[in-house]
């Protein structure tokens, strides 16, 4: 509101205000050419020239953190900027000033109406958060400097920030290179291993150059273990791939040391350095957070052939009898979700005991087939024994990757000068150098608190080993995995699918057992009790369906039956002469047990890969089933239904009478019969025969005969007479009992399944 004053001061007042909007204006103009929010923030010199800030990533280490970062110098004027003019520090909101140096050469020279970006690297206080970082832009003039604007880092485009990674310049370890050569260095996974009575902490690291050059990890480098108590182990380091990383690419560096007894990893840390002892320290990561274990089910990334998007799962590791011995049997799954398809890796599994301070190599019995597509998983499975005496729910499994190495873990430098790459460079920084070194893998030996590395030279050629890992210090580690939770005991029915009658069985991926146009299924599992011998016969009953253009060869597997107290009953194939099957056709044999007369109700059926060179059934397909117990119908029945698949039997009426004729009994069994068969399935002479066995009041066999439902003299429809002959006069008793078995040739003998009880 404006207020009217007297001797005329209104006039004067308002002159004043204007002045003052002015000055205002003039001020806020000055500071818009420094700082501007247009689609991205910047630091103007003048309308035509201004920095940005793009691409920052900070690496955070144990006590300090490595800062990169692009400014780029926007030229939209019609002359050439000479970058010298200017230089760039990182600063905080406390006041805090840190030097950036300069990581990779670039021409100083800005033509007009182009963009040119400086790489930048600068070491700050760990404890600084991104939001308290500026990158400063200041302008020199003789031998003074004055800030002309800053940018913030948390508002920068590409921002990233990585734990557990450090970055180092080359040229700090290796005088020879005159220009800066900028690794990152991450730890990815970390683990202690038993092995041969001592323990051995593994440390993968990866190495990333920074820049656009080829880079030879110098042979200067020491990596050292801090274990947290003050005492320090110099690592062993092997260059996974050679020292040598092309730009863009990822390198693995295995770091091990070796100790007397179990490591304690709570507040272990890395330390790069130029000596053995960390007095020239290049910085500290932290290792407590990668040595933690993986839970069985997880996904773990899997960083393979320089692609993201793979990853390792342990699925199960099941009880599974190796050469009589008990053992496991462990499933691993790599998953390929990038975008390109993975050359298969070769990977390797340790039963570790850490109770019992050892590690035990598993056989690899199943891998994937050579590539990996897009989209696809391939499945691994590792079989070992068990050591005597552990319990299950202590135990570990390590899978590592057997990719290439350098041979050899310690050799020594021979580092060749390095060239300089020929720009202008901006004062007080220098351009990064392309490295023509040629040095070998780190050379270090362990000091006076950890002995010497260790490991078997030997390849894992069985499952039951002695208990040595299989060249552990030349293995990427992958992932560790608890089993806490104990192997799946092998009657374990509650992950397993419950199968029903004329199902197809689903196979294991990678199996190649079971042609993938074959159709298989279990159409008959019944058992019965014979009084007689004392034990349970199990039949099963197994149809092959061919569902192609082919003839495909019969599969030849073996099959299990395990109670719910873990026992395992092997079934006996039937004996056939049919190898092959023609298409759209279908054929049948069977499998049978012998059980106790208590185990009943609910069993796992699996069915077995036995050509793996390990003495180890490898299952490729498991079930819960439920036995029918046979002869359990109504014995009294007129007619019944009978089923000797393919062939169902109905007898529709049936009558046994006897005859005395030159001293002895004669007994006839007058059936009227109806039989049919399914039409798909090919019978030959080895299939199943009819058993009719006729029994006295006193459960005495009288005598059996064997009818075929196939070849000469078959069993055909309408009225048939079966006699059962020789029957002695002090043998005849009533009531008598008619049993219907089916006779099954095995190699073992005949197996005789339980069909239908008659009784008059």
């Amino acid at each position: 509101m404006v207020v009217q004053l007297p001797d005329g001061k209104l006039l004067h007042k308002g002159r004043i205000a204007v002045l003052i909007v002015s000055i205002l204006c003039l001020i806020f103009y000055s500071w818009s050419t420094v700082i501007t929010y247009a689609g991205k923030e910047g630091v103007f010199i003048n309308n035509s020239v201004y920095f940005t800030l793009e691409e920052v990533s900070i690496s955070k280490g144990a006590d300090s953190q490595m800062m990169r970062f692009n400014v780029k110098l926007n030229n939209d004027g019609d002359s050439v900027v000479d970058f010298n003019q200017y230089g760039i520090k990182v600063t905080s909101t406390a006041g805090g000033s840190y030097y950036a140096q300069m990581s990779q050469a670039a021409n100083a020279l800005v033509s007009p109406h182009t963009v040119a970006g400086y790489y930048y690297v600068a070491t700050i206080p760990g404890a600084l958060q991104t939001s308290d970082l500026k990158v400063t832009v200041f302008q020199r003039s003789g031998s003074s400097t004055q800030d002309i604007g800053s940018l913030s880092v948390a508002n920068a485009d590409s921002l990233g920030e990585q734990t557990q990674q450090l970055l180092l310049n080359l040229a700090d370890v290796d005088t020879s290179l005159t220009t800066s050569s900028y690794v990152s260095i991450m730890t990815t996974k970390a683990i202690t291993v038993p092995q041969d009575g001592k323990w051995t902490v593994l440390i993968d690291a990866a190495v990333t150059p920074t820049g656009s050059e080829t880079i030879t990890l110098p042979s200067g480098l020491k990596y050292l273990l801090r274990d947290g108590q003050g005492r320090i182990m110099v690592l062993t380091s092997n260059a996974i791939e050679g020292n040598s990383i092309n730009a863009g690419q990822t390198k693995h560096v295995l770091l091990t040391a070796t100790t007397d007894s179990a490591p304690v990893t709570d507040n272990m840390s890395l330390e790069l350095s130029l000596d053995n002892t960390g007095i020239k320290s290049f910085g500290k990561l932290s290792l407590s957070s990668i040595f933690q274990l993986v839970k069985m089910g997880d996904r773990t990334p899997y960083l393979i052939q320089g692609r993201t998007g793979v990853t390792l799962e342990l699925q199960k590791a099941e009880e599974q009898l190796i050469s009589t011995k008990k053992g496991a049997l462990v499933t691993a799954v790599i998953h390929n979700d990038s975008k390109s398809t993975l050359q298969t890796p070769s990977l390797l599994g340790t039963l570790i005991s850490r109770e019992a301070a050892l590690s035990v190599s598993a056989e690899t019995v199943v891998s994937p087939e050579a590539y990996i597509a897009p989209g696809e998983s391939g499945i691994y499975r590792f079989a070992v024994v068990l050591p005597e005496g552990i319990a299950a729910d202590k135990l570990q499994f390590l899978v590592s990757d057997t990719g290439k190495t350098s041979g050899t873990s310690a050799s020594t430098s021979n580092n060749s000068t390095s060239s300089n790459t020929n720009n202008t460079s901006t004062s007080g920084s220098t351009g990064a150098a392309t490295t023509n070194s040629t040095g070998a893998a780190t050379s270090t030996t362990t000091n006076s608190t950890s002995s010497n590395n260790s490991s078997s030279n030997s390849s894992s050629s069985s499952a039951s080993q002695s208990n040595s890992s299989s060249s552990i210090t030349s293995l990427l580690p992958i992932a560790i995995v608890s089993l806490q939770e104990g192997l799946a005991a092998a009657a374990n029915l509650n992950s397993i699918p419950q199968y029903e009658l004329g199902q197809p069985f689903t196979f294991a991926t990678g199996s190649h057992v079971i042609d993938n146009n074959l159709e298989v299924s279990m159409v008959e599992l019944n058992g019965h009790t014979n009084a007689d011998n004392g034990y349970q016969t199990v039949i099963a009953k197994f149809k092959f369906l061919n569902k192609s253009n082919d003839t495909l060869a019969l599969p030849t597997f073996d099959t299990t039956l395990t109670d719910s107290s873990g026992t395992i009953f092997p079934g006996t194939r039937q004996t056939t002469s049919l190898t092959q099957l023609i298409p759209d056709s279908a054929y049948v044999y069977s499998y049978s047990y012998m059980l106790p007369p208590s185990a009943q109700g609910t069993f796992k059926l699996s069915i077995l890969d036995s050509t793996n060179t390990l003495k180890l059934k490898l299952p490729i397909a498991d079930y819960k089933v439920a036995v029918n117990q046979a002869g359990e119908d109504d014995p009294t029945a007129v007619s019944k239904k009978l089923s000797f698949y393919p062939y169902t039997v109905n007898i529709e009426e049936w009558n046994l009478s006897s005859v005395f004729s030159s001293n002895a009994y004669t007994y006839k069994l007058k059936l009227s019969l109806d039989i049919q068969k399914a039409p798909e399935v090919i019978v030959d002479n080895t299939f199943a025969q009819m058993e009719f066995e006729l029994v006295d009041g006193r459960d005495r066999v009288l005598g059996s005969t064997t009818q075929q439902l196939q070849g000469t003299g078959k069993l055909i429809n309408g009225t048939q007479t079966i006699t059962f002959t020789d029957i002695k006069s002090e043998q005849l008793d009533y009531p008598l009992t008619l049993h219907i078995y089916e006779d099954i040739t095995t190699p073992t003998g005949v197996a005789k399944r339980l069909i239908a009880t008659f009784k008059q």
